[in-house]
């Protein structure tokens, strides 16, 4: 008999974090028999491969495992989903933790609520403290989602998270799969592939929904607690936008030419924040800069058409 939930995790050369999370989904409340492992290996060169087979050998969970060779995140999404035996697909990132009762919420979720789509809160924890320029506004940035203590109907960015999302499977086979050419692919911090099919899902008419007893805790390492991690997240966030038409074609080229006339106004109210003793205030004036300019590069790469077009995965059986 099939199991009613995959849980599937993509992972790329972190064999470490990765077995840390098979370790924490050991945990769960729900029965072993509701509910399997997928892990998509997307191309690894590390130990990942005796990783699952140490975990696969001794856990008391179902822990299967197959291999994608085209690197990039969604790429190993699609093929996961595709491998993945459950009616219901949640995605949970190497790097995240699992609530113990997080699994048995998902399908009591789906149970309760007639949408395809449930997501949930993602607390962070934190490997190093904030740094004094870290404001609220950075959270999103880390992958921190709080909508609040009541089920939210999700119907505009910034939608729900990957690291803490669960589908039907049906779903796809109704809209598709995740677009190739977003997302990451190895180190790089490209997004986009989750927003992408959100916006597509709701355009299709099909609700998402926030549920806050879904929980998970994602690994803030003090690597990405960094002014440099920031700025290029930052960029990367910028051209996402961009490129998924997040906002409406009007926004992103008003975003444009603010960064293209204010850029060095918003450079120098950072300079003079940063003098002034206010560093988080000097770092939301960079922000602003930041994100403009990936909307602006976007934009000039696909002016002389630098921008690869986009490759939407569709279901076949």
């Amino acid at each position: 008999m099939n199991k009613p939930l995959t849980v599937l995790v993509c992972t790329h050369n972190r064999a470490d974090l990765l077995r840390g999370a098979l370790e924490s989904l050991e945990g769960q409340s729900l029965a072993r028999a509701r509910f399997e492992v997928l892990v998509v290996d997307n191309a690894s060169t590390d130990a990942t491969p005796t990783v699952v087979a140490e975990c696969a050998a001794r856990a008391r969970i179902d822990i299967r495992s197959v291999r994608e060779a085209e690197l990039g995140l969604d790429a190993a999404r699609n093929r996961g989903v595709r491998e993945a035996a459950g009616e219901v697909v949640a995605f949970l990132d190497d790097d995240a933790r699992p609530r113990h009762d997080w699994a048995a919420e998902i399908l009591e979720g789906f149970e309760r609520h007639d949408a395809p789509i449930l997501g949930g809160r993602v607390d962070l924890i934190w490997e190093a403290p904030r740094p004094v320029w870290f404001s609220d506004p950075l959270l999103r940035y880390l992958i921190h989602c709080d909508y609040g203590p009541e089920v939210v109907s999700v119907t505009s960015p910034p939608w729900l998270y990957g690291t803490n999302v669960a589908f039907r499977k049906s779903l796809f086979q109704q809209i598709g799969l995740f677009r190739l050419d977003l997302d990451r692919k190895g180190e790089s911090l490209m997004g986009g592939g989750d927003t992408e099919f959100f916006k597509r899902a709701h355009a299709s008419g099909h609700r998402l929904l926030y549920l806050p007893s879904l929980v998970v805790r994602h690994l803030v390492p003090a690597s990405r607690l960094t002014r440099a991690f920031f700025r290029e997240r930052l960029l990367y966030s910028g051209y996402t936008r961009a490129a998924v038409g997040t906002e409406r074609t009007g926004v992103i080229a008003l975003n444009c030419l603010l960064f293209a006339l204010g850029g060095s106004l918003c450079a120098l109210a950072a300079t003079a924040l940063r003098l002034a003793g206010w560093p988080a205030a000097s770092f939301v004036q960079e922000r602003r800069m930041l994100l403009g300019a990936g909307y602006l590069y976007y934009w000039m790469l696909r002016a002389v058409g630098k921008v690869p077009p986009p490759r939407l995965e569709a279901w076949t059986s």
